[in-house]
């Protein structure tokens, strides 16, 4: 058998062989998309407890009224905002005081930088490194406060 030939058949094998397997993937039974995540949609709402909530109106908008019904973790009666705070429940008791105990404790402003990233010490002898070192670590607040006094001064609003 002359290669040529050999070709031919094979060609004509493979032809086959893709037609059926198109042929079968094309007569599969399609899967409804919408049905599958309104299942999924359904088993989560029952393990999360949700139960089918009356829609506020928010805006005039239909679409982002919708958008914001189906926004999870908000509240459906009530305000979000009580006494003056945002309540965030997954926070529990947790004031910004108790920031400390939780180690979110501030580095001082002075505090010099000894160790790399990796333990290593650096060289502060070199004048590029003991530069950067001084920028990183030092205090800006005057910058900031000036910054903000030349604000006010030409009338823009100060945060």
């Amino acid at each position: 058998m002359s290669s040529k030939s050999f070709v031919k058949i094979l060609r004509k094998v493979i032809r086959e062989e893709v037609r059926a397997a198109v042929k079968e993937i094309l007569t599969e039974q399609k899967v409804n998309h919408k049905k599958v995540i309104n299942h999924g949609m359904d088993l989560h709402a029952m393990s999360e407890g949700i139960t089918n909530k009356p829609k506020r109106k928010f805006t005039k908008n239909s679409m982002l009224n919708d958008i914001l019904n189906e926004t999870a973790g908000l509240p459906s009666d009530g305000p979000i905002v009580s006494q003056g705070t945002t309540d965030y429940p997954s926070l529990g008791t947790f004031k910004s005081a108790m920031a400390d105990s939780f180690g979110a404790a501030r580095t001082p402003t002075n505090s010099v930088v000894t160790q790399g990233i990796n333990g290593e010490p650096i060289n502060m002898n070199n004048q590029a490194v003991a530069s950067t070192v001084n920028a990183i670590t030092k205090d800006y607040s005057g910058v900031m406060k000036a910054m903000k006094k030349l604000d006010k001064s030409k009338g823009k609003k100060v945060v």
